[in-house]
C-alpha cells in the first residue's frame, strides 16, 4: 500500500495527528503509517470523513458515478479511436518504411499484430488517464477517473487500471449492479459524471 493509500486512512481516523515535518502521523505510534492492508488500530472519525468529503466536492468533484451507458459509450469511443489512431500508425508506418508492414502487421491474425494492438490500447489509457484522468471518450461523454475518495489518481494507479483491461471479460465487468468495473474495484477507482464543472 503506497503512501497516498495510508492517508486516505488516516485523515479519517480518530488517532491521528499532523507533524508539521513528517505530515500526518498516529498518535499512539508517533510515527507514519506502515500498515499494509489495514490498520489495527483504525477508528473511524465520521467528522474527520465528512470533511473530506466536502472537501472532494470543493476541489471540484462531483461524486456521481457515470452510468453504465456511458461507460458502454465510453469503450466503443475508445475502440473506434484505438483502431483510427492503429491506422494513422499504419499509414505512417507504409509512407516511411512499407517494408516493416509485409507479413508483420497487415495480417490481424498475426500473434505480433495482437501484441501490438494489446500495446497500443494501453498506451493509449495510460498515456491519456495519467495526464488528464480522460480518454477521449471521456472528453465526449464528460466523465472522468478518480480514485475512490475523489482524488486524482497517480500514474501507478492508473497503471495498475490500464493492466487490469487485460483481464478476460473486463469490458462487460462494468455492466453489473453496481457499474463498477474489475479495472475500477483492482485500482481503487471510479468513473464518475463531471457534466456539472
Amino acid at each position: 500500500m503506497t503512501r497516498e493509500q495510508q492517508l486516505q486512512f488516516c485523515k479519517i481516523c480518530k488517532n491521528h495527528r499532523l507533524d508539521f515535518n513528517r505530515g500526518i502521523i498516529c498518535k499512539l505510534t508517533d510515527e507514519p503509517a506502515d500498515f499494509e492492508d489495514s490498520c489495527e488500530t483504525f477508528e473511524e472519525d465520521t467528522v474527520l470523513k465528512n470533511s473530506e468529503q466536502k472537501l472532494a466536492i470543493k476541489r471540484g468533484v462531483n461524486l456521481k458515478l457515470a452510468s453504465k451507458g456511458e461507460r458502454f459509450l465510453n469503450r466503443l469511443l475508445d475502440t473506434f479511436f484505438t483502431y483510427a489512431f492503429l491506422f494513422a500508425l499504419g499509414i505512417i508506418i507504409a509512407l516511411i518504411a512499407p517494408e516493416f508492414l509485409d507479413g508483420i502487421l497487415i495480417d490481424e491474425g498475426n500473434l505480433l499484430f495482437t501484441i501490438f494492438f494489446i500495446f497500443l490500447t494501453l498506451f493509449y489509457y495510460i498515456v491519456m488517464e495519467s495526464l488528464t484522468g480522460r480518454t477521449m471518450a471521456k472528453f465526449i461523454t464528460r466523465t472522468k477517473v478518480v480514485m475512490e475518495n475523489g482524488d486524482k489518481p497517480t500514474f501507478e494507479v492508473i497503471l495498475t487500471r490500464s493492466l487490469c483491461r487485460l483481464i478476460p471479460f473486463d469490458a462487460f465487468s462494468f455492466l453489473g449492479d453496481d457499474g463498477v468495473g474489475w479495472h475500477d474495484s483492482l485500482s481503487k477507482t471510479r468513473v464518475i459524471s463531471v457534466k456539472d464543472e
